[in-house]
């Protein structure tokens, strides 16, 4: 079974991969929530942070 993003039909082997892929659509930490101007700036948060 696969699971696909809504928002670009990315697809997925789990639903946790999903998750943690939806958030970049919006530039939000899943982790914490906090919100970043860029795509590029989130993916630095989350490798550096979580």
């Amino acid at each position: 079974m696969s699971y696909t993003c809504s928002s670009c039909d990315a697809q997925f082997q789990n639903a946790a991969g999903v998750t943690q892929h939806v958030p970049l659509h919006h530039n939000t930490c899943s982790e914490c929530d906090e919100r970043f101007d860029e795509t590029d700036a989130l993916r630095d948060h989350i490798h550096k942070n979580h």
